[in-house]
């Protein structure tokens, strides 16, 4: 049925006619005029990019090629006062033509002919720096946000678009290369070939620093519809690939077999981004003096991770897990950017194979302990947190437990032959000092029976009040040390036991690098946690080599170099200022002023560790009244003692300082038994 009269038809179809007519006109006029719209956008876009980084960007000719194809050559970006930094001779991107209606440039291909990408700095002048500098992103939404305040997770939604959407399915670039000339080291980066396909893409990359040459072969997967990445990368010369740039920096030598990555993204309710995915290490090698004298070496790695990111925080979600060789472990890491910073970190395994966590420790970190055969299980506790605003709110508690842990075979090294006779090495700057017999062969040498209560109770009051009754490790003392440090900007206290400095002295002597504190810290859970040596016996070894003056060894020797007698007819006054010297023995010689009395922050120190001795009952109301922080020297150390109007080294000050502070917290609340055995 025709529901309209005649003449309404006709003129339905002049306006629809008219209507088609405008349609093509106006279409025809966007394909003729195409070349000029597309410089205009170019113009548009380019001018912002100028403005908002400093640029000077220049391209040849843009223009189509047919009705999708769009063309540009020699596109070169210049900062400004700066070295060129891109240089491309010729890109071709397929675009929808509707985009360039609509100002949008989302491309189907793409294909780049000899790109160079220069970076060059010379002291703190750069042509790249600025990348890192970025102002807020114009697409963040930050219309409920404080003015200035960041939005990670909107930088990490920007960034991931950047990827998944930005790069086309199908892109072929000839002759990428990468030059790098930052101060004194140059490396760069040649790709002959990257074509993806498909989202596919596998390709060659040449690696050049200074003489040395490699090959990597990289390889992946991109799908910008469902979000995912997958990378690889291994050597095409059948060999470990080596990062550039950092041996030079910070003589520092990682390589590795493969390295691969895979993750998805994904945005939340316009706020949170989440990354899901894994990376894998296979056969890494790192050297670095500061961390081993030896190569690290791992069989392999992964991480498998959940992160969330939002507004002001990063988050580790605790389904993370971290493996390395035959073990691992789940992390949960929240770190609160605003509006105040709190970094929290928790682990959990509560039970764990014990040999496998043995056979994982990566080949030359722990050296004593490579080889060893054990039996049972382990579980670890960790929970840290800290407010860096109010350091005296931070909570920390760790915990190392065995079940049914038995040590089979001991590896490198057997931790009980220093319950017998034995030589002692004692080293300066990395390199042997001396070698002496701790023992009945020394004539330096006493039995802890033979060393004045005194003395003992004023070392272990400065150094571990609470030796007698931990098994090498005070949570507490751990925790005032890194309130201290973080309240002091640097390392005023240490937070070490005396179990702990007898490991590090007797078997960790020549290693000292960051992470002797992780082997230092395994060696004396295994000698308390199984009873290898007493705590007498710790003791007695302890006092026999500690460093208390120049090429001075052990209290014997101590009381020899300052008072010119034995150690068994030390007085309390004398025991103190010995105890007052073992942090830094090599600054004795600072102790007096220029009338030769013990300067004032030792007096301080002799009221502080003398009360204590006293509240623990070790010496009496008595002697505490009696007591004067007054010495004379009569052994040699007289001819090293500067007396004249020289201050005390600010380090010393500063250790005192660290030292009280640490002590304000009353940790060592116990008196010593009577019976001292295990």
């Amino acid at each position: 049925m025709n529901y309209y009269p005649p003449k309404n038809r006709k003129t339905l179809k002049i306006v629809l006619y008219s209507l088609t007519g405008l349609v093509v006109i106006a279409l025809l006029t966007a394909f003729l005029l195409r070349n000029t719209i597309l410089r205009m956008i170019l113009d548009e876009k380019i001018s912002e990019a100028e403005k908002r980084f400093g640029l000077d960007i220049n391209y040849g000719k843009a223009r189509f090629s047919g009705i999708s194809t769009v063309n540009l050559n020699e596109l070169s970006v210049i900062p400004q006062n700066g070295d060129t930094l891109l240089r491309v001779d010729s890109i071709s991107v397929g675009i929808k033509p509707l985009d360039v209606i609509l100002n949008k440039l989302r491309l189907n291909e793409l294909r780049m002919n000899h790109t160079l990408l220069s970076l060059k700095r010379e002291g703190g002048v750069s042509n790249y720096l600025f990348l890192l500098d970025r102002k807020k992103d114009s697409t963040q939404r930050d219309s409920v946000r404080q003015p200035g305040v960041k939005d990670y997770g909107s930088r990490v939604d920007v960034l991931m678009n950047a990827i998944f959407n930005h790069i086309p399915a199908s892109t072929v670039i000839t002759d990428f290369r990468v030059t790098a000339d930052l101060d004194t080291n140059y490396f760069s980066f040649l790709m002959p070939l990257l074509s993806v396909k498909d989202r596919n893409f596998d390709t060659e990359v040449m690696v050049r620093e200074d003489e040395n040459k490699d090959t990597w072969r990289v390889s992946g997967h991109l799908d910008s519809y469902q979000k995912d990445l997958r990378l690889k990368i291994r050597s095409a010369e059948n060999k470990k690939v080596r990062i550039p740039y950092i041996k030079k920096r910070w003589k520092t030598v990682f390589a590795f077999d493969s390295a691969g990555v895979q993750f998805s993204y994904s945005r939340h309710n316009g706020e949170l981004s989440k990354l899901t995915g894994e990376a894998t290490l296979a056969g890494p090698v790192l050297n670095n003096e500061r961390i081993s004298p030896d190569d690290v070496e791992l069989k392999n790695s992964k991480i498998q991770f959940t992160i969330n990111v939002g507004s002001s925080y990063v988050e580790v979600d605790s389904s993370t897990y971290v493996s390395f060789n035959e073990t691992g472990f789940h992390p949960y890491v929240m770190y609160i950017m605003s509006p105040e910073k709190i970094l929290t970190l928790r682990i959990n395994e509560p039970s764990f194979n014990a040999q496998s966590f043995f056979n994982s420790l990566p080949k030359g970190l722990f050296s004593n302990l490579e080889g060893i055969k054990v039996r049972g299980d382990l579980s670890f506790l960790l929970n840290f947190r800290i407010a860096f605003n109010q350091p005296d709110s931070l909570i920390f508690d760790a915990a190392l437990r065995g079940k049914n842990f038995i040590i089979e075979q001991f590896g490198n090294t057997n931790f009980t032959y220093i319950n017998q006779p034995f030589m002692y090495t004692a080293y300066e700057r990395g390199q042997p000092a001396r070698v002496f017999m701790v023992g009945e062969g020394n004539p330096n040498f006493r039995r802890l029976d033979q060393i004045p209560e005194h003395l003992k109770q004023a070392i272990m009051t400065s150094e571990d009040g609470q030796f007698y009754y931990h098994n090498g490790f005070i949570p507490d003392a751990i925790r005032a040390s890194i309130i201290t440090n973080i309240k002091e900007k640097r390392f005023a206290r240490g937070g070490s036991t005396i179990s702990m400095q007898l490991v590090k002295n007797v078997f960790l002597n020549r290693n000292k690098n960051i992470t002797r504190k992780l082997e230092e810290m395994l060696i004396t859970w295994l000698i308390e946690s199984k009873r290898l040596v007493s705590k007498d016996r710790m003791l007695e070894v302890y006092l026999n080599i500690i460093e208390t003056g120049p090429m001075i060894y052990g209290v014997n020797e101590a009381a020899h170099f300052y008072f010119n007698k034995d150690v068994s007819r030390l007085s309390l006054a004398e025991s103190i200022y010995i105890a007052s010297i073992v942090p830094r023995p090599k600054l004795f010689k600072y102790s007096f002023d220029k009338e030769g009395n013990l300067r004032e922050y030792l007096a301080s120190y002799y009221s502080l560790v003398s009360g204590k001795m006293m509240n623990r009952g070790w010496i009496s109301q008595e002697e505490y009244d009696n007591l004067r922080p007054e010495i004379t020297l009569r052994g040699p150390a007289r001819g090293f003692i500067v007396t004249d109007t020289v201050p005390a080294p600010d380090e010393i000050i500063k250790e005192r300082r660290g030292f009280f502070d640490f002590f304000k917290l009353d940790i060592f609340k116990k008196k010593r038994p009577e019976s001292k055995k295990d």
